[in-house]
């Protein structure tokens, strides 16, 4: 394996600068009111999430919720958002791959980039690369997120919470290579000037991936600020600045091998280093993205407080690909799906200069109050978001020959600028309330709503077809848990949420192409019960069952007429049982385990056929199970271990062809010792372990496409952490 370490001057310079005023800090005792501290590591342990909104203990609140910590992600030397996915198994992928904007699902059900993702709390757009290096930790809410929310798709809430500035002064200093010739520099600086809290982020990445002709870059600059503004109040502030730009990987087919123009078999001789966007004019996707964030809190007495927090982000992405889809070189032309030779037809896409921005704010008191006998703990807001999508006006989807999954051959390019974009734009404005009550020493109630007004609109870049709504939605939730003991919690709930579907801009296959839809509301029953087994492991199990209502195509009346989208015209139904297990299992053993079993199905649709089939790209059972263990006969070695296994996936929607049933292990060490007085942390990691080769995921798209994605490789990665 070659190791080829690339690191950009600046960021090593800053590196340097950082350093070197770690060791002239101004004393942080102002701080101590703004600051956070934590366990020993490996955090895989943690009591509260900001996520729920109800401010209890995760053992006590009646929801399911999952915290991965900093220290969990690098012990498994997670490097994505996908990475991320294998550590619960209610997460799952949707179109992952190298290079492009990363999506997920929770229960099933895909997330929505722009409704089901906050960051610090605040809304945010997940249309663009997740770096990971400055977050604290991901917080997710399986389920209906409405109360939470507002708009968003029923699946459940991902919160990315940042780094803040901690007590004590400390730089740590990050080189990691990878058997790929990837390298990385990193540096995390926490320090005070004047009172102030400061925690500075930079990474310089070269990214070389296991997929041909796929190798990139990335850098990352990030800035938390915190201080007290009076013995009451205090002021935090947080901006995020990213850049990346690398070749993105489209996904594969099915065969067609019975000539009825569909897809319907798995390619074999999986080779998962295939690029097949690796033409000699082939472009790099780019990004770039900035975010800032302010919050302000203050404290009105030992039982009220307020926080008012703002958010703006906006994106410049250039969307290049040699995007291989469907088949012309059949006797029936074949969509979704490849020719039975492998042969694919390829297509020139280019949109360049997409801009979007999002702007969002919050304002919320929370208190408590005795009332009617009972303690209660509230929590009044209103918050609101402004969104918009400003793409160039033409973009190119161009045809320009057949290639071959087998025996790829060269193609010539073609840039013209031949499809209307479409721009669209959302304004929501949210006024919430929570109550949680406690009716005895063993009964707590919780309820609570969401008023959300909703303004939508779109119109193709000419100015022509402009459609736009408005609606009112109500998004209500109410839950129940009675201790049955200390440590012993069970809990009902019922909640609902709300959505909005866009048809998606293919003019060639949809009468409405581009138009908003309608708001859909979604409905969620879930039973669980939480076991503190010890202060630090915490065991689950919940049961849920979830409604959604889809839009579906409604075929045209007329002679070769598009089909139309319509909001609401099929539902699915996803019931299953979730178990879980986090925390500290011995002194020298943690653990993050889960399991999920679902039965996804479709219980209504305009197709009769699609009524009792599976959900595609879903597992019926997935299971995680991460374990670090303390080496006791050497301090400082521990090792650890990540098993993942999942069902099989149905790859269409009739069911007649389905992903096998698949499973990976990866492993690591960790050694923390000193050299000249400095601390040094190395990591080792293996990924895929066995080198397994197998169908990773097999996402449908919402204008009907069905790709392939292999695993990833054995992939061997190396670290070492200074702190100073």
């Amino acid at each position: 394996m070659a190791f080829n370490l690339k690191l950009s001057p600046l960021v090593a310079t800053l590196a340097a600068c950082a350093a070197l005023t770690s060791f002239a800090q101004t004393a942080p005792g102002r701080l101590t009111a703004v600051t956070v501290t934590g366990k020993a590591a490996p955090l895989l342990d943690v009591e509260n999430a900001d996520v729920g909104g109800f401010g209890t203990p995760l053992a006590k609140t009646p929801q399911s919720v999952t915290v991965l910590t900093s220290d969990l992600l690098a012990g498994a030397a997670v490097q994505t958002l996908s990475g991320v996915l294998k550590l619960d198994a209610s997460l799952a992928d949707n179109y992952n791959t190298s290079g492009y904007i990363e999506s997920l699902s929770i229960r099933g059900f895909v997330l929505d980039q722009s409704g089901n993702f906050r960051r610090n709390g605040l809304p945010t757009s997940n249309y663009l690369p997740i770096a990971l290096e400055n977050k604290e930790r991901i917080e997710v809410l399986k389920g209906v997120s409405g109360l939470q929310s507002g708009v968003s798709a029923p699946g459940g809430l991902v919160n990315y919470v940042t780094k803040v500035p901690m007590k004590e002064a400390f730089s740590n200093l990050t080189l990691a290579v990878d058997g790929n010739g990837s390298s990385k520099l990193q540096l995390d600086h926490n320090s005070s000037v004047g009172g102030v809290g400061l925690r500075l982020n930079l990474v310089d990445e070269q990214v070389h991936s296991h997929f041909d002709h796929a190798n990139g870059e990335r850098q990352l600059l990030s800035l938390a600020l915190a201080t007290k503004l009076g013995a009451d109040t205090s002021l935090a502030a947080d901006l995020e600045y990213q850049r990346k730009s690398q070749p993105s990987v489209p996904g594969l087919g099915l065969l067609d091998r019975n000539g009825d123009g569909v897809g319907d078999s798995l390619p074999g001789n999986i080779n998962p280093r295939l690029n097949l966007n690796n033409q000699s004019w082939s472009l790099p996707f780019q990004s770039n993205s900035t975010t800032a964030q302010m919050a302000l809190t203050h404290r009105f007495s030992a039982d009220w407080q307020a926080r008012v927090a703002v958010n703006t982000q906006t994106s410049l992405i250039n969307d290049r690909l040699t995007f291989p889809d469907g088949c012309g070189n059949a006797a029936n032309y074949v969509y979704p799906g490849l020719c039975a030779n492998g042969g694919v037809d390829v297509y020139d896409y280019r949109s360049e200069g997409e801009r979007r921005s999002l702007q969002s704010w919050a304002a919320h008191l929370d208190g408590k109050f005795n009332a009617l006998g009972l303690a209660h703990n509230a929590r009044f807001g209103l918050g609101g978001h402004s969104s918009r999508a400003d793409l160039p006006a033409m973009q190119a989807y161009n045809y320009v020959g057949s290639s071959n999954i087998f025996a790829p051959v060269a193609l010539p390019a073609d840039p013209t600028l031949t499809v209307l974009n479409s721009n669209s734009r959302e304004r929501a404005l949210d006024g919430y309330a929570s109550l949680a009550s406690r009716w005895s020493p063993d009964l707590q109630s919780f309820a609570g709503v969401r008023v959300s007004r909703i303004n939508r609109s779109s119109e193709l870049s000419d100015g022509t077809e402009a459609v736009s709504f408005e609606q009112t939605v109500n998004t209500p939730w109410a839950g129940l848990a009675w201790s049955a003991s200390n440590n012993t919690t069970l809990y009902a709930s019922w909640g609902q949420g709300v959505e909005l579907e866009a048809v998606p801009n293919r003019p060639a296959l949809f009468a409405n192409a581009g138009q908003v839809l309608p708001a859909l509301k979604s409905e969620q029953v879930e039973i669980g019960l939480k076991w503190q087994a010890n202060n630090r492991l915490l065991l689950t199990a919940a049961a849920f069952s979830i409604d959604k209502p889809y839009a579906d195509d409604l075929p045209g009346t007329a002679a070769g007429a598009l089909p139309t989208r319509a909001a609401g015209a099929k539902t699915a139904r996803h019931r299953g049982l979730e178990l879980s297990a986090a925390g500290r299992v011995l002194d020298a053993l943690s653990v993050q385990a889960s399991l999920m079993a679902l039965d996804a199905r479709y219980t209504q649709a305009a197709d009769l056929a699609l009524v009792g089939q599976r959900v595609t790209n879903v597992p019926r059972l997935k299971a995680s199970v991460f374990a670090d263990y303390k080496v006791s006969a050497l301090p400082g070695l521990s090792v650890n271990a990540l098993a993942s296994l999942q069902g099989a996936k149905a790859a269409t929607a009739d069911g007649s062809v389905e992903l096998p049933a698949s499973w990976q292990v990866d492993a690591g060490l960790g050694y923390a010792h000193s050299i000249a007085g400095q601390s040094v942390l190395w990591r080792v990691n293996l990924e895929n372990v066995t080198d397994r080769v197998y169908w990773r995921e097999v996402p449908t798209t919402s204008w009907g496409g069905i790709y392939l994605f292999p695993s990833t490789p054995r992939t061997l990665r190396v670290s070492a952490t200074l702190s100073f």
